[in-house]
């Protein structure tokens, strides 16, 4: 801590290049996971290191959640909050078939997206595609966009992802932006923008889905999902993912307002935390829409230079403290290597034009459920520095773990969830109804990657981390309730 203090003021080096403010992902190898157990041993019961949870006693403050979109913690015992069979988000209980969806983010159906892109600009967005790892260069190009058989004129197509675009680059991310060149376009619903994501990270296309209904019950904010099936010039690309745009139209419903002041990274391993090199730099390395982004830069020394005592207030005033506490809980639940508690990055932060306080909402969540073989002990998600982000530790959830009152709202967050959702009892039925429905779609996939037998044991990897991650639940809280 004194260290990065007596730091503040020289600039960070950039770490990547910018290539989408709304997904800076891109691949580690397991090897780069440093201080981390990579491989869960199959039998064993992997316990974490940390005390017994201690009962959420303390009455939430007016620096705690209380305005519209925020999440205060829903039980003071520590038990779970009911069991919701729709997550706000579209996340069914159980599916039973891929049909005809009833809205554009409904996960019981697929739809239809066709692209009418001149040849020339879908090979130069092919060409941006293809480059090689950290060196993906994405542009905007026109293309006349049809949705479920209704035509939406023309809009803007643009490429997003590092490492979820390194496997396979013959099936690439889409952004379609409606009004990127006719201000007055929108598409369907009204919405102005989604994304088509290829789940190149992940074989299951489910755990983006499942982390973000996660968020939502732990009281945190990802966007919505839902299938479609893209066309691109008559040829066939497969099935997608189709993401939310985080935009003003989600400020609006999730929040209340949309016109506070939206920040993103310009480069990765940040989050909001001096980073080893200073804090000043951090100003130039975050945009903000249309905000200072002097307001990064003075969140990050609050928060560095808070003593224990203060840490709760200060984050109290920068941040909705619930929305907060989710997100490091589900990172740290899910092990999630390219999340806020670990690379600091993939997410939105939106200043509540009432409040001036930050949401966060967690924008790219594919790398989660022990992605890439990564195993966190729920105190220390992301250990020591290493390849990937060498000078990123995040000293946010490490000092939460040092504040009595703040340990005591997170690990209500995790209790919560441990007896909620991600109970294996709830949640391991789902998948196999998700599974059921969505590897034909996967195994048929003209363009995939991955083979019959990669879909099947990537479930399998999927559903064992539950069962795993649910003992150390248990070693760590104790048994739900029966």
């Amino acid at each position: 801590m004194a260290a990065a203090l007596a730091a503040c003021g020289n600039e960070p080096d950039p770490v990547v290049s910018y290539f989408d403010a709304d997904d800076t992902d891109w691949k580690p190898s397991p090897k780069d996971i440093a201080g981390q157990d990579t491989t869960a041993p199959a039998d064993a019961v992997l316990a974490d290191t940390a005390p017994d949870a201690v009962a959420d006693t303390a009455p939430d403050t007016a620096a705690d959640d209380t305005a519209v979109g925020s999440d205060a913690d829903t039980s003071q015992d520590g038990t779970a909050a009911p069991f919701s069979p729709d997550i706000g988000g579209g996340l069914p209980s159980e599916i039973t078939k891929i049909g005809t969806p009833t809205s554009l983010f409904d996960v019981t159906g697929i739809h239809t997206v066709k692209l009418s892109v001149d040849p020339t600009e879908w090979a130069a967005y092919m060409d941006g595609v293809d480059k090689p790892d950290g060196k993906k260069v994405y542009e905007w190009h026109p293309a006349a966009v049809e949705v479920d058989g209704v035509a939406y004129g023309e809009a803007g197509i643009h490429g997003f992802g590092n490492g979820s675009q390194i496997d396979n680059p013959q099936k690439p991310n889409v952004r379609i932006k409606f009004d990127h060149y006719t201000d007055t376009n929108i598409g369907p619903e009204g919405e102005k923008a989604f994304r088509l994501k290829a789940s190149g990270q992940d074989d299951t296309f489910l755990r983006e889905l499942l982390a973000g209904a996660l968020l939502r019950e732990a009281g945190g904010n990802a966007p919505r999902m839902g299938w479609a099936r893209l066309w691109v010039n008559g040829k066939d690309f497969g099935p997608y993912q189709l993401q939310e745009a985080v935009d003003k139209r989600y400020f609006k419903y999730a929040f209340g307002n949309n016109d506070g002041d939206k920040f993103v990274q310009e480069y990765g391993c940040l989050g909001f935390d001096c980073p080893a090199k200073g804090c000043d730099g951090l100003a130039k390395a975050w945009s903000g829409d249309p905000g200072d982004t002097q307001v990064i830069v003075d969140l990050a020394k609050a928060v560095t230079a808070a003593a224990d005592a203060d840490l709760k207030q200060v984050l109290g005033d920068y941040f909705y403290l619930g929305e907060l506490l989710a997100d490091y809980a589900v990172d740290a639940l899910l092990s999630n290597i390219d999340g806020l508690a670990s690379a600091g990055q993939n997410f939105t932060a939106y200043a509540d034009e009432k409040t001036k306080r930050l949401h966060i909402i967690a924008t790219g969540t594919d790398l989660t459920f022990g992605g890439f073989g990564a195993w966190y002990d729920l105190q220390t998600p992301w250990g020591s520095p290493n390849a990937w982000c060498p000078t990123r530790a995040d000293q946010i959830y490490t000092r939460i773990w040092q504040v009595p009152d703040l340990k005591s709202k997170l690990l209500t967050k995790l209790r919560n969830l441990q007896c909620g959702m991600f109970h294996q009892d709830k949640l391991l039925p789902l998948i196999a109804s998700y599974k059921a429905v969505l590897k034909p779609m996967l195994t048929s996939d003209p363009v995939a990657k991955q083979s019959p037998g990669q879909v099947e044991a990537a479930y399998g990897s999927l559903t064992s981390y539950i069962k795993k991650r649910q003992q150390t639940l248990v070693d760590l809280l104790g048994a739900c309730p029966q």
